[in-house]
């Protein structure tokens, strides 16, 4: 997403773009992460060549974060965001998105 289309939309807005695969995806994250997206795959039944995509787009929109600590050079663990900080993580894109008022003075 991008940043207007954070302040545009509401938090339940959000919520509506999961649907199909992406809550596949997302179901599959909830049971068997963290883990990296072959893992998951593995550990899910669902194939690598639809997860992959569908984990960028769920980090895209805030579900799925990469896990804090990552061995350098290797593929990255992700992990679900609860629902605080969910909910935190959207209320600082929009407030990243909002327009910022910049006052000058004419001489």
């Amino acid at each position: 997403m991008k940043p207007v289309d954070f302040r545009n939309a509401t938090f339940a807005e959000l919520a509506g773009r999961i649907a199909g695969q992406r809550a596949s995806a997302l179901e599959a994250w909830r049971q068997h992460g963290p883990a990296t997206t072959a893992e998951l795959a593995e550990r899910s039944g669902l194939s690598i060549l639809t997860l992959r995509p569908r984990t960028t787009e769920l980090v895209q929109l805030g579900y799925v974060t990469l896990c804090e600590a990552q061995p350098a050079g290797h593929e990255g663990v992700y992990r679900v965001r609860t629902d605080e900080e969910l909910a935190a993580w959207f209320t600082a894109q929009q407030a990243a998105a909002q327009p910022v008022e910049v006052q000058t003075t004419l001489l």
